[in-house]
């Protein structure tokens, strides 16, 4: 189990998928949750130390590739979980870990296995 308590991003504009998310990571993590539905709000928060982020890739007022950018130059693990298909990311972001939804509490906790290692 991760005895830490980690400090999870969330992108996602739908607050009822946002909410099933934080239940799936507290069954497995000790997390505190900084959640946005937009792109600008979450940009507001990329300069507070976060341990892993859940981005869905059409949030409120864009997409979160810039976002996702902006993790990786800070080494913050992250996964998208998204209905849109996955070769519409840029190629440059097709490697990062993708999660079809409908998402399932396993898929979740096997991205959050990236951090636990």
């Amino acid at each position: 189990p991760l005895m830490k308590i980690l400090r999870i991003l969330i992108v996602e504009n739908e607050m009822s998928l946002a909410m099933d998310l934080e239940m799936m990571i507290e069954k497995i993590a000790s997390a505190t949750f900084v959640t946005e539905a937009s792109v600008g709000a979450a940009k507001k928060v990329l300069h507070e130390p976060i341990d892993f982020a859940f981005l869905d890739v059409a949030a409120t007022k864009g997409k979160t590739f810039e976002i996702a950018e902006i993790l990786e130059l800070k080494h913050v693990p992250f996964v998208f979980v998204s209905s849109s298909p996955q070769d519409q990311l840029p190629v440059k972001l097709r490697s990062v870990p993708f999660i079809p939804k409908p998402f399932y509490a396993a898929q979740i906790e096997w991205a959050l296995q990236a951090i636990a290692s």
